[in-house]
C-alpha cells in the first residue's frame, strides 16, 4: 500500500490520469461507444473463445497439485498456444506457486507462452474480420512457429533445475472451484478489454492528419479492437501478424500479475513480445509467398469487419483445440494410473 501511495505522488502520473479523466468526461459519447463495442466483442468473441480454456486450465492446475507431474510445462505450453493470450501466463504462475515449475522455468515459459489462440485467429480474425478462414490459418501458423522458435532458443542447452518436493494434495478435483476461478478470470479479462476499448476510442480525437496512424496505435494498446481497425485499414497480413503477436497493452495488463508473481522483469517480457512480433511477421511474409492468401482486405471483408462475429465461427476451431487438450489430459491421467 505504501508503495502504491508513493507511485501516485508522481506528478506525471497524476497529470496523465487527470488528462485522461477529463478527456473521458468531455467526450463521454465517444468513450461509451468504444466501451459498448468492447462489450460486444467480449460477448461475441472473447468469452466463447476463452472461458472453456480457463475452466480446463483450472482443472489442469488442480491435477498437477495432486502429485508429481513429469512434464508440467507441456500443459502450460499447450494452453498458451491453444487457449489464448492470458491462459498460458496464468497456468505458468499457478504451477510455479505449487512448486511444479522452478522460478527460472516459469520465467522462460512466460516469455513465449502468451499467444493468440486458434479460436480468435481462425474464427474471429480470419473468418469474421478478413472473410477468409485460410488467412486465419496462416496467421496461426506464423504466430505458433514464432513462439516455438523462441521457446527452442530460450530452452536450448539449459539444465533441468531441481524442484522443491511438495506434499501432494489429496482433495478430489473440484469442477465447482474450476468454474469459480474461470469466472473470476474471464470477468477480469473483459474488464480490461472494456477499459481499453473506452481509452482507445479517444485516439479519434487526434488531428485528422494523424488518423492514418490510429489503427497501429490502437493495436499497440488493445489487440481485439486494434485488429479490427487494422483490417479496416487494409494492412498486409505480415503487419497484422506482428500486431497480433505483440498482443496489446490490454493483454499485458491482464497477465501483469502472473508475470510479476514469477519475478520476470517487465522489460524482458516486452522485449520478448517485440521479438515474437518480428518473428511472426517474417514467417507470415514467407508463408504468403507459398500459400495463396490475399494480403490486402477486399471491400466486402472490410464491411464484414464491423459486423458482429458469429459464435459458430469462433467455436469451431476452439472446439478442435479443446478436444486436443482433453486428449492430453486423458493421457496424463492414464500415465498417473500406471505409475
Amino acid at each position: 500500500m505504501k508503495q502504491m501511495i508513493v507511485r501516485l505522488k508522481n506528478p506525471f502520473a497524476l497529470a496523465a490520469c487527470a488528462a485522461i479523466a477529463a478527456a473521458l468526461v468531455m467526450n463521454a459519447p465517444l468513450a461509451m461507444q468504444g466501451a459498448r463495442a468492447a462489450l460486444a466483442l467480449c460477448g461475441n468473441v472473447i468469452i466463447p473463445a476463452l472461458y472453456p480454456f480457463f475452466v480446463l486450465a483450472a482443472i489442469y492446475v488442480q491435477l498437477s497439485g495432486r502429485g508429481k507431474t513429469k512434464r508440467p510445462a507441456i500443459g502450460a505450453i499447450l494452453l498458451g498456444l491453444l487457449g489464448g493470450y492470458p491462459v498460458g501466463a496464468k497456468v505458468i504462475a499457478q504451477l510455479h506457486t505449487q512448486g511444479q515449475l522452478t522460478r527460472e522455468q516459469a520465467q522462460r515459459l512466460q516469455l513465449f507462452c502468451v499467444n493468440a489462440g486458434p479460436g480468435f485467429l481462425i474464427g474471429a480474425v480470419g473468418a469474421g474480420m478478413l472473410g477468409n478462414r485460410r488467412a486465419g490459418i496462416v496467421l496461426l501458423a506464423a504466430l505458433t512457429a514464432g513462439s516455438l522458435i523462441m521457446g527452442t532458443v530460450l530452452c536450448f542447452g539449459r539444465t533441468k533445475p531441481a524442484l522443491t518436493q511438495l506434499q501432494p494434495k489429496t482433495e478430489p478435483v473440484s469442477l465447482l472451484i474450476a468454474v469459480s476461478q474461470a469466472t473470476k478470470s474471464i470477468i477480469l479479462v473483459c474488464g480490461w478489454v472494456v477499459l481499453f476499448g473506452a481509452l482507445t476510442s479517444l485516439l479519434h480525437l487526434l488531428p485528422f492528419g494523424w488518423w492514418g496512424a490510429i489503427p497501429y496505435l490502437q493495436v499497440l494498446m488493445e489487440v481485439s479492437t486494434g485488429t479490427a481497425a487494422m483490417v479496416q485499414a487494409q494492412v498486409s497480413l505480415p503487419v497484422l501478424a506482428a500486431g497480433l503477436a505483440w498482443g496489446g497493452l490490454g493483454v499485458h495488463a491482464q497477465v501483469l500479475g502472473d508475470v510479476k508473481s514469477t519475478g520476470l522483469p517487465l522489460w524482458k517480457f516486452w522485449l520478448a513480445r517485440l521479438a515474437h512480433s518480428g518473428l511472426a511477421a517474417g514467417i507470415c511474409a514467407l508463408l504468403v509467398r507459398v500459400i495463396p492468401v490475399h494480403t490486402a482486405v477486399s471491400v466486402a471483408a472490410v464491411a464484414g469487419a464491423s459486423a458482429p462475429v458469429r459464435l459458430w465461427a469462433v467455436s469451431a476451431p476452439a472446439g478442435i483445440a479443446l478436444l486436443i487438450f482433453c486428449v492430453f489430459v486423458i493421457l496424463e491421467l492414464d500415465l498417473r494410473r500406471k505409475m
